[in-house]
């Protein structure tokens, strides 16, 4: 074994085992629980492994290792502490904190509504462009390039 003995021994409950294998074993949960379920795993099956032997096990780094141990011997849990600083002003559900529906998207210098507006004015009826500024006066054929742009064909 490299390195002096692991500080934190890693003891667990039958619950606390089944959930950590079930939780190792998982596609579809977040991958940074996972590599903390098989670090405290590794650790538990194997206790005589240092945290250099456990962190090539589990793809991460001894540091990675020693913190999870420490913070499994504290909190019994694998959750993140909650981050500092103010609260969330935006939340990708469209609930901001305290302030009713989130962020609406705008446009420069005006809303969306305002840009559709603007757009409509340079198309008729059947939503083709009535030529205005786009138009080439060369007598060659009109070939859309973007939105909004028109280049005239000699």
């Amino acid at each position: 074994m490299q390195g002096p003995k692991p500080k934190y021994e890693i003891d667990l409950t039958t619950e606390e085992e089944h959930e950590l294998r079930k939780l190792a074993n998982a596609y579809t949960a977040p991958y940074a629980k996972v590599v903390r379920a098989r670090i405290l795993l590794s650790a538990y099956d194997h206790p005589e492994w240092s945290n250099k032997q456990i962190a090539d096990e589990a793809g991460c780094t001894r540091r990675t290792v020693r913190k999870w141990r420490k913070r499994w011997a504290e909190t019994r849990s694998i959750e993140d502490l909650p981050r500092p600083g103010a609260p969330r002003r935006f939340s990708p559900s469209g609930e901001s904190a305290g302030n009713g529906p989130g962020v609406q998207p705008t446009t420069r210098g005006g809303s969306a509504a305002g840009a559709m507006e603007q757009r409509r004015d340079c198309t008729t009826s059947d939503g083709v462009g009535d030529g205005g500024e786009h138009r080439g006066q060369h007598g060659g054929a009109m070939v859309g390039v973007g939105e909004d742009q028109a280049v005239a064909l000699p």
